[in-house]
């Protein structure tokens, strides 16, 4: 199975066990236990794979899918009555409870994977689509390699810059070309998520042109033919377009966590946004008497240079910005970032809810809406990434995040800000989910005991 997998699948199956005991225990006053989840949970699990349900999954019409589902139902009764019938009814179901819960499960099953592959085919390639390329080739290739681009319909996003390298005297300038000179400052501060290089591996040594984007945190994939070189950077085989290519990585990631943080992106989101909207009937009266608007926007940057409204309940006066530049001779961190002990811009309410981090709660719109994650690289404003070299890009390689690891790493004692693209690419760099989790158990820790930003 691609995009989906068994783990994936499975994991949405005991969800919908756990949506369906909740329906039964509210309506019908039934008590199940953590025992009776666990035992369904194994069945359905077993029943799973036993009905071979991930064999052409993709390939099933909904016909046949209503087939296969109302199948593995049928095979999943069985082995319900059966495990009762030998532990004693041990899962306290009547008659109507069963009959209620098949039909809650089947139909949250048949529409499960009805929406899984409407969004393998209609949702996730739009998704990609989003990719920004940057092309580097030289003039003998430039013709065909645009063309084949442009011909192949699999190209899944958009070049959004050519340069050719040979070119000394930029006669290709103009558009989308980039003169090579331009080329680092360009991946710099424009959003590109690959390059694609299709060069000469004869004229070009493939380590230094990966090296470049690397630093930045950027993919480089090369034309196979390209391939004479075994850098420490990981790599893997793929198509792009209609070019086989090889693609260099500081990491690739598991494709079930990655599905994995979304998940727990929503999730958290959802939570976080029920929260905020109890919190706001306290907090916005007293933020707007404070006088201005109770909600603060911002633009910010997020992966790879995506520019984002990025919002917080409002904690300064309202012309915090001016004031800012004011108190720059006053800012206590090195590099592109402001940071300031007791800051007269903040107000008396302000403090009290970056104390607390309430003021972190709308960003839980960002999490949902995609922006931003729950963990992750603190955003920059347009104006601290325009300062950025190279090497500092990397930090925006991964999605920005309500929290990170230098945020529970001590953040009011860094002052560099060096050190803190330090501590974002190494999170970047040794993600997992789990390493996910352990940051938000570590900020919940934090929130509570008040150590949050000055």
């Amino acid at each position: 199975m691609k995009k989906i997998g068994q783990i994936q699948l499975i994991s949405f199956h005991l969800l919908l066990i756990v949506f369906s005991l909740a329906v039964i225990s509210t309506y019908f006053k039934t008590n199940f236990s953590v025992t009776d989840f666990i035992i369904l949970g194994l069945i359905d699990t077993v029943v799973f794979f036993v009905n071979d349900s991930e064999q052409e999954f993709y390939n099933r019409g909904y016909l046949l899918e209503f087939i296969h589902t109302a199948k593995s139902e049928m095979i999943f009764v069985l082995f319900v009555v059966f495990i009762n019938f030998l532990l004693k009814n041990t899962i306290p179901f009547s008659r109507k409870d069963l009959i209620v819960f098949i039909v809650l499960k089947f139909l949250g099953t048949y529409g499960l994977n009805v929406i899984v592959k409407r969004y393998r085919y209609y949702i996730y390639p739009k998704l990609l689509k989003s990719k920004k390329y940057v092309v580097l080739t030289v003039k003998a290739r430039l013709q065909d390699t645009l063309k084949r681009l442009n011909d192949s319909g699999n190209l899944n996003g958009e070049v959004v810059g050519i340069c050719v390298l040979d070119d000394a005297n930029d006669e290709s300038s103009g558009g989308k070309f980039i003169p090579k000179a331009e080329m680092i400052a360009f991946a710099t501060y424009h959003v590109v998520d690959e390059v694609f290089a299709n060069l000469p591996s004869d004229k070009y040594r493939v380590s230094e042109i990966v090296s470049q984007f690397e630093s930045m945190g950027i993919d480089v994939s090369f034309n196979i033919n390209a391939y004479d070189l075994n850098p420490e950077t990981q790599k893997k085989l793929q198509r792009l377009a209609d070019f086989n290519v090889i693609t260099f990585s500081t990491r690739f990631y598991s494709e079930t966590h990655i599905i994995a943080k979304r998940a727990l992106d929503i999730i958290g989101a959802i939570v976080g946004l029920v929260l905020c909207a109890i919190v706001s009937i306290v907090l916005v009266p007293l933020i707007i008497k404070d006088g201005g608007p109770a909600i603060f926007s911002q633009e910010r940057v997020g992966m790879n240079g995506r520019v984002f409204k990025f919002y917080k309940f409002r904690s300064m006066v309202p012309n915090a910005e001016v004031l800012k530049k004011e108190l720059e001779s006053h800012n206590q961190m090195q590099g592109a970032m402001f940071k300031m002990d007791d800051d007269p811009r903040i107000t008396k309410v302000g403090k009290f809810i970056r104390k607390t981090s309430l003021d972190e709660l709308p960003q839980f719109y960002n999490v949902l809406r995609g922006d931003m994650s729950l963990v992750g690289t603190r955003p920059p404003t347009v104006k601290e990434y325009e300062t950025y070299t190279p090497s500092q890009k990397k930090r925006l390689s991964f999605k920005p995040g309500i929290t990170g690891l230098w945020q529970v790493s001590g953040r009011s004692n860094i002052t560099d800000f060096d050190e803190v693209v330090k501590l974002d690419v190494a999170y970047i760099d040794s993600w997992s989910i789990w390493s996910d989790i352990k940051i938000l158990l570590k900020t919940i820790r934090v929130v509570f005991q008040r150590e949050g930003s000055k």
